[in-house]
């Protein structure tokens, strides 16, 4: 007798019915497949997340060297001499930097490092307002528009290094 009650239990044991085995087992198929859609979808989403982490990456670091090409662009405008446009044109070159600064922040907050080191950015800045405080007491600015221009230079470089 007990050969039979096994045949319809589709071989298994115990006091189980088949018609609970097959529920059981459509539960399973059901789980598994449910899981491998999410995995899937995860799968998916991960990958966009991965692209667009890259996408911005290379945003940051186009704005970036954008911001720094206008500052250089600024820096080349301005006169030996200190003209009237001069303060001006430092207040731009400083909106540039000062761009170029939140930009490496944000990059340092998201990806651990910033763009380029935050000396630089406190170098450009002494030297905007060195150059500012000899232009305002009206005294020779050819040193600290030399000092810009190199430091300008050097942060372009190091931006395009990135890329």
């Amino acid at each position: 007798m007990e050969r039979w009650e096994n045949r319809y239990a589709n071989g298994r044991k115990g006091n189980i019915r088949a018609a609970e085995h097959s529920r059981a087992d459509r539960i399973k198929t059901i789980l598994i497949i449910l899981m491998a859609v999410a995995l899937l979808g995860v799968g998916i989403a991960g990958g966009k997340a991965i692209a667009f982490r890259g996408e911005a990456k290379d945003l940051m670091i186009a704005r970036a060297l954008t911001e720094c090409s206008s500052a250089v662009n600024q820096a080349n405008t301005l006169s030996r001499s200190g003209g009237s446009d001069t303060a001006g044109a430092l207040g731009k070159i400083r909106a540039n930097v000062k761009a170029v600064d939140v930009l490496s922040g944000i990059h340092q907050s998201l990806y651990g490092s910033a763009l380029v080191p935050q000396d630089s950015f406190t170098n450009i800045y002494d030297i905007i307002d060195s150059y500012s405080a000899k232009l305002k007491n009206g005294t020779s600015t050819i040193e600290e528009l030399t000092l810009l221009g190199d430091a300008l230079g050097n942060l372009q470089m190091s931006l395009q290094s990135i890329k």
